[in-house]
């Protein structure tokens, strides 16, 4: 997907005016980015010189460089096409701010919902000879299932179909492939964490019913994805940041536990670049030191992205830290919470 629209110096970016008044003149011209999917399904219509395009809620009219609001096809924007220079400062700083959950039972016991996950998909644990055609399409399946839900059943055909290219491949491609998708904009990894946050454990079993339908959805992807964490050389002695929003009894609670461990379920997106970091929004920033022997990993994602300026280190799930330290600083007005991965 990232060679269709991007090179090592440049990427083609399409966009849609955003204006209230959007052929108006009146008021300076606001241009919005599609997601990342959305990106590639256009460009890959353009290549191939067609007329238009479907999206999951728009029509694309490249004759008239147009987008049309299906369910209203009154409905009318300009939208532009720009080969933008790749930059360091390509950077989502919502991708390292998401929601954080907050200290509870479940974060403070070991609870795993990604095994859990992986089993309700019919894997206990993905090993080699389970990443195969079968399971690629099983994962295929699953996020076009959970892209209906949502209403991007195109978006998601569109995520799939590169899965179900790499069948016949080589292990190392299915995988690079899985991580690429993740690091593309979409709804896919927002999911993915929201999912892993939210679900509801006792003694590592999936309670609702809703969890373990999503387990058996979303789990072939997410093993796959595991499956590359665990097999990549891990990042060690380093640090590692994350930023959060968290509320006042969120923050006191990591201070009334400090010593303590902490397992955080989902997937964590961290970056390497400390001054990126002290930029981001939300009130908290995470500072995350991964020691050498931690039997939990992150791994340098940053080659297989289309934001290799992110300098995303992909923290593995079910991760667990030791809470080392809860201060404020005043010249960056945060909250530092200062973690270090478990070595146990």
């Amino acid at each position: 997907m990232a060679s269709l629209l991007s090179s090592s110096t440049s990427r083609i970016v399409w966009k849609w005016k955003s204006n209230t008044q959007p052929w108006s003149n009146v008021e300076p011209d606001t241009w919005e980015q599609y997601s990342d999917i959305e990106n590639y399904m256009i460009e890959n219509a353009y290549k191939k010189n067609e007329s238009q395009v479907q999206l999951d809620h728009f029509w694309i009219d490249f004759n008239n460089q147009i987008q049309i609001k299906i369910d209203n096809p009154n409905k009318k924007r300009p939208i532009k096409r720009e080969i933008m220079h790749r930059s360091n400062n390509d950077i989502r700083e919502q991708r390292f701010t998401m929601e954080q959950p907050k200290l509870d039972y479940k974060s403070l016991n070991m609870t795993d919902p990604f095994r859990s996950f992986v089993q309700n998909s019919g894997c206990r644990l993905l090993s080699d000879d389970k990443i195969n055609d079968e399971w690629i399409e099983k994962a295929a399946h699953g996020i076009e299932t959970e892209g209906a839900k949502l209403g991007k059943m195109l978006e998601a055909q569109c995520i799939a179909n590169e899965l179900r290219n790499m069948k016949h491949k080589s292990k190392n491609e299915i995988l690079e492939c899985c991580v690429g998708l993740y690091t593309a904009e979409s709804f896919l990894y927002k999911l993915i964490n929201k999912v892993m946050r939210e679900a509801d454990m006792c003694k590592g079993m999936l309670l609702r019913v809703e969890d373990r339908e999503y387990g058996k959805t979303l789990g072939p992807y997410c093993g796959l994805l595991e499956k590359y964490i665990h097999d990549s050389p891990k990042q060690q002695d380093i640090t590692v940041y994350r930023c959060a929003t968290l509320t006042n009894e969120m923050i006191h609670d990591y201070k009334e536990n400090i010593g303590r461990l902490a397992w955080w379920d989902s997937f964590s997106s961290t970056t390497k670049n400390k001054n990126k970091a002290f930029e981001f929004g939300g009130n908290c920033l995470f500072v995350i030191y991964i020691p050498r022997g931690s039997n939990f990993s992150g791994v340098d994602i940053s080659s297989l992205s289309e934001y290799p300026g992110e300098e995303e280190i992909l923290l593995q799930p079910a991760i667990r830290m030791s809470i080392k330290k809860v201060e404020y600083d005043l010249n960056i007005n945060k909250h530092i919470i200062n973690l270090e991965l478990s070595s146990c």
